[in-house]
């Protein structure tokens, strides 16, 4: 399916509403966090002697509906050879990385995750909280072509922010999620 420009141009304008109001201290919150996930799995690399693009990955691989602080934990706990209780599909996942790399990651989502922490500026993740801001409150994840409008939107918003679209993500994730809270 094609994407609409109608659809677009709806998602930017709710992504414009959730930032509305954000502060210079939002921005740089925002332009640090994937820089200080990148910087974290450079330590999982070094510490368990893997590479770059696995460390993201596994990451990747065990972060859906997991907090960041757990999300961290299992990583280390899945790259250390130690159980991940529960956690069949994340571990499957996580094995094909350390096997075919990023690429193993075939959802959007975590596939879009594991490249902005690699350093990936460019891709965008839309999770159950970017799933809210674009006004879904009965839906957790996007269709296809839904991702890729929302992408689009994103892409475009953080063009006229004059930042990165992973950045301008992460904006809008941390707005959403503070309204949540």
């Amino acid at each position: 399916m094609a994407l609409t420009e109608r659809n677009v141009r709806r998602y930017e304008r709710a992504f414009a509403r959730v930032i509305r109001g954000h502060t210079a201290y939002d921005v740089v919150q925002a332009a640090h966090w994937y820089r200080d996930a990148e910087l974290y799995c450079r330590y999982l690399a070094s510490n368990f002697g893997v590479t770059l693009e696995q460390a993201c990955g596994v990451m990747s691989a065990f972060s859906p509906r997991v907090h960041w602080s757990r999300n961290k934990v299992l990583a280390e706990l899945y790259l250390a050879g130690e159980p991940t209780p529960g956690l069949s599909q994340s571990r499957r996942n996580a094995d094909a990385v350390m096997v075919h790399g990023m690429d193993a990651l075939r959802g959007a989502k975590t596939n879009a995750f594991a490249r902005n922490m690699y350093g990936d500026t460019d891709a965008v993740t839309i999770d159950v909280h970017m799933m809210r801001a674009a006004g879904f409150d009965d839906r957790d994840a996007p269709t296809i072509v839904q991702y890729r409008e929302m992408s689009v939107a994103i892409r475009r918003l953080a063009r006229k922010h004059r930042m990165q679209p992973r950045d301008m993500q992460a904006l809008v994730w941390i707005k959403q999620r503070g309204r949540a809270e």
